[in-house]
């Protein structure tokens, strides 16, 4: 029976707003069955900066994560989608009449959500009056944007400039070079040395990843992974490459793995196959693939792959030989077991993982579209850290079939979630977690920074360290990225021996963010310590850089991080440098 009041917590959502499929592009108004009266609808709101203001701050809130800062469609989270967000500054979007926008924005229809309870009649014809003026905010960036520090021992210059979509940062030879990658399969090679030199190195028609997440250097031979279409886009499989370049600079192309094909589900909530850490032997390279579903939902494809939740392929780490080439992985755990490629399950999106001094591995997770916490685990062979039947350390009701999904009971669910409501239901054939299998738990974290947690006995928002109490891991839908440990001791000061973390989530403009905090887009010092009697660690978390816009991965290089931001598609974002003292 599931109780959402009595449900023990131990103390990576994107909602789009005009979506539009790549198929029938040129006949998408008629797949909305619009009333002939919506096209005559002329926007009620009077003309001024107030209702624009309104309704660029609502745009933020519930539509840039897939659509993009600027409405160009380019949002993080919108590109797992296999019908991806429109550009609403396209002809097609902009010839659309005042009402039919209101009524899209109103009804919604398959991924795009309906705003009918959740903006007032008032604020969706405010987003209209906004995207009626999209092409005002199109300017150019403010070139004194520089992060702050919030304490002392550190200082941060803007480095560089980079691509549009980045989502990797590496360094080879010594940190002679710091090298990136973008999500559609770009990568480029930055000399650390002034003045810099930047190639492209590397592009989609040369590793065959067109949606590519993960990236890695080991001794001169670079990996990449992620994803590769099929079925027209309603399925996918993963792909790992090695690239090594000889003393003329020719480049080599090898296929580690590709996988099985499986369904995609036209969500945010296809993870694909993203972060790679190599062992700290040399042997091994672990790679995630994170799960298709928000909680393990039944979710199809516009009528493709029907009945489908995860599949064996997906929330997971997989550990494969460093050497292994033209591996064929299925998709059938049991035949994943024999061949010995599964580290550890039940890990929905493990978007970054990183190696203490001592060569164990960590990783930083999102949880789903409800108010659970994100984790941090400790990742041991063999186990399993609960997804889709737990996650921050708390039971996931859709398993209970009991649960009533109603936001007006129950205060973990944000009706402005992209998962609202398609994805949350009483769900009587949700699978049952697997007998004899204990699924362990995610790090403690006793502040006194980034531990917001929802009550689940109140349904009020606290603060664990104000309460003396620990939480298990981060504040809910924050998106930890970049995670990275100071293995070599060389950082000063505080920062000796620790590690740090990115939030990628902006609690300014998340809506599943803002009611735990307006915090975000910063830098946190990770000061763990090992806990013998529970075999698990114990953390305490400080902000102490903020600013930064979409901070997507990070890299240290003896005494400096740098950081690099996703960007968007229309500026790119930014390298930037950050120097301990």
């Amino acid at each position: 029976m599931y109780k959402t009041r009595n449900t023990l917590i131990v103390l990576i959502g994107c909602v789009g707003l005009i979506s539009s499929c790549t198929q029938g592009r040129k006949n998408a108004d008629a797949l909305w069955d619009l009333p002939d009266s919506v096209s005559r609808l002329s926007s009620p709101l009077p003309e001024g900066e107030t209702h624009i203001k309104a309704g660029q701050e609502l745009f933020n809130l519930y539509c840039a994560a897939c659509h993009g800062e600027y409405g160009r469609g380019d949002g993080a989270a919108g590109q797992a989608m296999g019908a991806q967000p429109a550009d609403l500054h396209s002809e097609r979007i902009q010839s659309q009449s005042d009402g039919v926008l209101f009524y899209k924005i109103t009804e919604g229809k398959e991924v795009m959500p309906s705003f009918r309870e959740v903006l007032t009649e008032k604020q969706r014809w405010q987003l209209v009056r906004y995207l009626r003026n999209l092409k005002n905010s199109l300017t150019l960036e403010d070139s004194t944007r520089i992060p702050q520090p919030l304490v002392p021992e550190l200082s941060i210059t803007r480095w560089a400039k980079v691509a549009p979509r980045a989502v990797r940062i590496w360094e080879s030879e010594n940190g002679k070079y710091l090298w990136y990658a973008t999500l559609r399969g770009e990568v480029y090679r930055l000399s650390r040395e002034f003045p810099q030199v930047f190639e492209k190195m590397l592009d989609e028609r040369d590793h065959g990843i067109p949606r590519l997440q993960g990236a890695t250097m080991w001794e001169g031979q670079l990996y990449l992974s992620g994803n590769t279409p099929l079925n027209d886009g309603k399925g996918t499989a993963g792909r790992m490459v090695r690239v090594f370049w000889d003393g003329e600079g020719e480049k080599t192309v090898e296929v580690v793995f590709t996988t099985e094909s499986y369904g995609t589900t036209n969500t945010p909530f296809d993870h694909g196959w993203s972060a790679l850490q190599v062992s700290q032997d040399g042997q091994s390279i672990y790679v995630v693939s994170g799960s298709r579903t928000d909680h393990g939902e039944v979710q199809d494809n516009l009528g493709a792959y029907p009945h489908s939740r995860d599949e064996a392929l997906t929330a997971k780490m997989f550990e494969i030989p460093i050497d292994t080439t033209r591996l064929f992985l299925p998709n059938d755990r049991e035949k994943l077991a024999e061949i010995g490629v599964i580290f550890a399950e039940g890990i929905r999106n493990a978007y970054d993982l990183g190696l203490d001094s001592q060569g164990r591995l960590f990783a930083v997770v999102n949880s789903g579209d409800y108010d659970q916490n994100e984790d941090l685990f400790w990742v041991r062979k063999g186990e399993h850290y609960g997804y889709p039947w737990v996650m921050g350390g708390m039971l996931t009701p859709q398993q209970f079939e009991d649960w009533n999904p109603d936001p007006m009971t129950d205060p973990f669910l944000n009706p402005g979630a992209a998962a609202w409501p398609d994805d949350f239901y009483n769900d009587p054939g949700f699978p049952k977690a697997p007998e004899g299998v204990t699924f362990s738990p995610g790090i403690i974290n006793y502040g006194p920074d980034a531990d917001k947690f929802r009550d689940p006995d109140t349904g009020l928002i606290r603060d664990a360290s104000e309460l003396g109490m620990g939480m298990s891991t981060f504040t809910p839908h924050s998106s930890p990225l970049g995670l990275v440990f100071d293995r070599k001791d060389q950082l000063p000061g505080r920062f000796k021996g620790k590690a740090l973390v990115l939030r990628y989530t902006s609690g300014q403009r998340s809506v599943l963010l803002q009611p735990f905090t307006r915090k975000g887009e910063d830098l946190l010092l990770l000061d763990f310590r090992l806990d013998a009697a529970e075999n698990n660690f114990k953390l305490h978390t400080y902000r102490v850089a903020a600013g930064f816009y979409q901070p997507v991965d990070a890299v240290l290089v003896g005494e400096s991080l740098f950081v690099i931001e996703y960007g968007g598609s229309e500026k790119g974002g930014n390298i930037w440098k950050v120097t301990f003292k």
